[in-house]
């Protein structure tokens, strides 16, 4: 593999960014948050995780740097809002919307830093971390425990196989392909492990009480 991978397409990042401010603002209102709330929550769960990967990497946070992103989630974030708030609300396509911005995410963290020749597990972890960020902050703010942590769900398990498939594809094909197959692979995994109720790892001897 060459030090480095080709840079991020500047349209992939606006679309993960937006898909991501749009889930973001529509999951806000369907908790009733208000609109100044609202717009908040687009631009953390658009934008957060790219900026916290942009701080480990050691690089100028693309979100300010680049002057189409922030309009971008504005703009999707007011769409989410309006139009999306009632799908969210319903628990399949809420679960389809949210791995399918979990997709996006994992793509624009994992070519970012191995555009700047991070290694392997660097560029996964920071894949996992981009789409993580935001939502977390979501959930903390409208006072729901962060799905990243709650027992019922493969949220880690998904971001992690997301970020592996997205690496070994992106290195051995093309970002185009490997953005593809991430989305669906992590929205298949993201939806049917909450569907199926299938159960986060647990260690020896911890309870089976859920707590979500």
């Amino acid at each position: 593999m060459p030090a480095t991978e080709p840079s991020l397409p500047l349209w992939l990042e606006v679309v993960a960014m937006a898909t991501n401010g749009l889930y973001g603002a529509a999951a806000a209102r369907s908790r009733n948050v208000p609109v100044a709330g609202t717009f908040l929550a687009g631009i953390m769960v658009g934008l957060g995780g790219g900026m916290a990967r942009d701080v480990l990497l050691g690089t100028e946070a693309v979100a300010i740097s680049n002057p189409y992103l922030i309009p971008s989630v504005l703009l999707s974030s007011l769409i989410g809002a309006l139009f999306f708030y009632r799908v969210v609300a319903m628990a399949l396509p809420n679960l389809i919307i949210h791995g399918i911005a979990f997709g996006f995410l994992i793509s624009i963290g994992c070519q970012r830093a191995l555009s700047l020749g991070a290694p392997p597990l660097s560029a996964i972890f920071c894949a996992i971390l981009t789409a993580s960020v935001g939502g977390m902050a979501l959930d903390a703010l409208t006072k729901h425990r962060a799905s990243a942590f709650s027992q019922a769900h493969w949220v880690i398990t998904t971001l992690a196989i997301g970020s592996t498939v997205y690496y070994g594809l992106t290195t051995q094909l093309n970002f185009y392909i490997a953005t593809g197959v991430t989305v669906m692979i992590t929205a298949l995994l993201y939806t049917l492990s909450i569907t199926r109720n299938w159960p986060s790892p647990r260690w020896p001897g911890e309870s089976m009480t859920t707590d979500d």
